[in-house]
């Protein structure tokens, strides 16, 4: 299977995995033929693309890190507020991805719409948040810890009005500062519940921090700033930069993660940035890739230099080693071109 952008998907294509809605219901079923009108309206609801199964991507397999019914129930808990009910999912999302050993990809690249951007963003902060403190070998109970905080680091935004949460433009400075209050919210909502240990609540109030100080609620500085706040950062700027929000399109993967890297000890913790880099490949498995000798290509699986992976060809088929093939030894993969470099304001416009 492959992963193609929604502009990219044509009639008559091949689902290969289903599409949900935003009550976990099933919108499109395995292998259903695409129409024009099913893409217009997938577009219509925001999606950011669909996998689809073709003979190209024959052999392709990607692997949820967490099932999509556990994805579905932690977004609806996420969506009610129900804090009881995220305890014991934050249990069943460090179970799943601690039986998967080390060997965790995250190369998915998640479906996501802007009516459930804040639920769903919730849940893929929690499990990368949880596959960084398993990288940097958390025990059980503080993985379950980080990923209750994750999960719920935004709950706060509830109280703020959702047109100013969706606002299609650059928010204000009112408006940013209005904003910036949903940390100190959420760690509100989990004070009054007795049964939240102190260190989720404090990765709550100060996922916002930068390592530099430039952060909020408390502009905190490098050891200042709690553990589990400083992975919930990275993983919270991650999920942000590539999901397809009203005001800007989605980041690559790559253009993602080279704004982390860029902006380690300055707005995010090295250790934490490294973390995440052990566990998410540059180019996911499925998505198409530009070469610099203009050759179009699908990732097939990533070797043990994440810059260059196992590629198959568009126009032949054939599979190239990136790694080893000494034809391609001078080829790489085209670097994209809209990462910026101002750090502090793309995070501000990008706010998670």
């Amino acid at each position: 299977m492959r992963y193609l952008n929604i502009e990219k998907v044509n009639p008559g294509m091949i689902l290969a995995k289903e599409v949900y809605d935003d009550d976990g219901r099933v919108l499109l079923s395995l292998n259903t033929k695409l129409t024009k009108e099913y893409i217009t309206r997938l577009s219509i609801r925001g999606y950011q693309g669909v996998y689809i199964e073709d003979e190209l991507s024959k052999g392709i397999q990607i692997e949820e890190v967490i099932t999509i019914e556990l994805r579905n129930k932690a977004a609806q808990a996420v969506k009610d507020g129900d804090i009881d009910s995220l305890k014991n999912i934050a249990k069943d999302i460090v179970g799943q991805l601690l039986d998967k050993d080390k060997s965790i990809s995250l190369d998915i690249q998640d479906l996501r719409t802007y009516d459930n951007y804040t639920y769903k963003h919730s849940v893929n902060v929690a499990v990368i948040s949880t596959i960084i403190g398993i990288y940097l070998s958390y025990d059980d109970e503080s993985l379950w810890e980080l990923c209750l905080a994750a999960l719920m680091h935004d709950i706060g935004k509830t109280k703020i009005d959702p047109a100013i949460i969706n606002k299609p433009a650059r928010l204000t400075m009112s408006e940013y500062r209005l904003v910036q209050e949903h940390a100190r919210y959420s760690y509100d909502i989990l004070d009054e519940n007795g049964l939240i240990p102190a260190r989720t609540k404090q990765g709550v109030l100060h996922h916002h921090e930068n390592e530099d100080g430039t952060g909020y609620p408390d502009r905190l500085v490098g050891d200042e700033i709690p553990p589990y706040a400083k992975i919930i950062h990275v993983a919270d700027v991650y999920d942000a930069l590539t999901s397809k929000r009203p005001y800007k399109k989605p980041y690559a993967l790559s253009e993602a993660i080279e704004y982390l890297m860029g902006g380690s000890n300055v707005l995010f913790d090295r250790n934490a940035v490294e973390a995440f880099l052990e566990a998410v490949p540059v180019y996911a498995k499925g998505i198409e890739v530009t070469m610099t000798n203009g050759e179009k290509a699908i990732v097939v699986s990533n070797t043990s230099n994440p810059l260059r992976p196992i590629v198959r060809l568009i126009d032949s088929g054939v599979d190239i080693d990136l790694n080893n093939n000494k034809d391609y030894i001078s080829v790489t993969i085209a670097p994209h071109t809209v990462v910026e470099n101002d750090f502090t304001s793309v995070y501000e416009k990008f706010d998670g």
